[in-house]
């Protein structure tokens, strides 16, 4: 049985994202959603999107909360499964953020010494590459969680 539909307000997503963290970031997002971020490491960020605003979100169906991290060029390289707007989308949505913490390596520095490490995806998958690419090609495995 599909879970039932639950209204949630723009007071409730407010209340509930400064509870775990996150500010309200880029008023007026260009993508007409309210963006929401928290710090990940140096030079990266856990945004939450949704279109929850002035009141309510769209009807039943119409859309999810997204989570992703960003790099320091607002380059999303990492997404998580949406949350749905259901009675356990409190849960589910920190549920996608703790995934993220466990998915995505800490950014370290780059031996190059003018980048950092940054989460890449190449034909063999995902793999750190120095943020000064092209002039530094270091590359490293991902270390994942375990």
């Amino acid at each position: 049985m599909a879970a039932e539909y639950q209204e949630i307000t723009a007071d409730e997503m407010d209340d509930f994202m400064t509870y775990v963290g996150f500010k309200q970031a880029d008023p007026g997002h260009p993508c007409g959603e309210t963006v929401y971020e928290a710090p990940y490491g140096e030079g990266f960020r856990i945004r939450v999107y949704s279109t929850i605003a002035g009141g309510s979100g769209r009807k039943a169906g119409g859309d999810a909360i997204r989570v992703i991290c960003v790099n320091e060029d607002n380059q999303g390289f990492h997404s998580t499964k949406r949350v749905h707007r259901t009675q356990n989308w409190r849960k589910n949505l920190l549920s996608r953020i703790d995934s993220i913490h466990d998915d995505v390596p800490m950014p370290k520095p780059c031996t190059c010494g003018d980048g950092i490490m940054l989460p890449k995806a190449g034909r063999n998958g995902i793999f750190l590459g120095c943020s000064t690419y092209p002039k530094c090609r270091n590359t490293q495995n991902v270390e994942v969680a375990q």
